[in-house]
């Protein structure tokens, strides 16, 4: 297995992929970031073409814009019969970015949480409170057991995995980011903060009620 991407995703992911124990598993284009990283870790990193004339499982980890470049250059006429393309979004399938061979099994495995807190990436204290991320998943050809393993892997498990489409995966992601988690949320804080700040309230008071109380609410619900 390979995992194509070394960011927060595919760091995260990395354990799974036995590469330690492969000496190999890391793919990234010339001059990614990721390159030195995953280096000083000890993993070797191959060029994505190279990567996938080898790879069984291929693991699409790399942000939503550089994914349907590499899967038209790298992936479509270099992956094995039969191999398996997986991914962490619905995104380029759903809206045909990329387009895998036919004989290609496709899987989603989408770890829900934001950052280092999605599916597998949840620090042990937390964990222990019921923490856990979750995941959600879509089958579109291969055995359905592969990507149950997989998510149960990154730790999705523990919270539950979800049956899902590739559209539904991506659309609520897209509007749960615009509507609510990057969008109103953010900035209802913002803007009590800026009318905290008008009222002559003290900024650290203002933070604790507008900010720091979010998430004890949201533990509520």
């Amino acid at each position: 297995m390979v995992i194509i991407g070394y960011g927060s995703q595919g760091h995260a992911m990395r354990s799974i992929c036995a590469i330690r124990r492969q000496g190999r598993g890391v793919a990234l284009r010339k001059g990614s970031a990721g390159v030195g990283k995953a280096e000083g870790e000890k993993l070797k990193v191959m060029e994505v073409a190279e990567a996938a004339k080898w790879a069984d499982v291929m693991m699409m980890l790399t942000p939503t814009s550089c994914r349907a470049r590499s899967g038209a250059i790298h992936l479509s006429p270099n992956m094995k019969q039969g191999a398996a393309l997986m991914f962490a979004h619905g995104l380029n399938i759903h809206f045909n970015l990329i387009e895998p061979r036919p004989d290609l099994d496709v899987m989603m495995i989408a770890p829900k949480g934001p950052g280092h807190y999605g599916a597998g990436r949840i620090p042990a204290r937390r964990r222990r409170a019921g923490a856990d991320g979750g995941a959600s998943r879509r089958v579109r050809q291969c055995p359905r057991s592969h990507s149950v393993l997989y998510g149960s892997a990154i730790g999705g498990g523990r919270a539950g995995i979800i049956e899902t489409t590739f559209r539904e995966e991506c659309e609520t992601d897209l509007f749960g980011e615009q509507a609510v988690l990057c969008g109103g949320l953010v900035e209802l804080m913002k803007a009590a903060l800026r009318d905290a700040g008008r009222c002559r309230l003290r900024s650290e008071m203002a933070y604790f009620e507008c900010v720091h109380e979010v998430k004890l609410i949201v533990d509520l619900i």
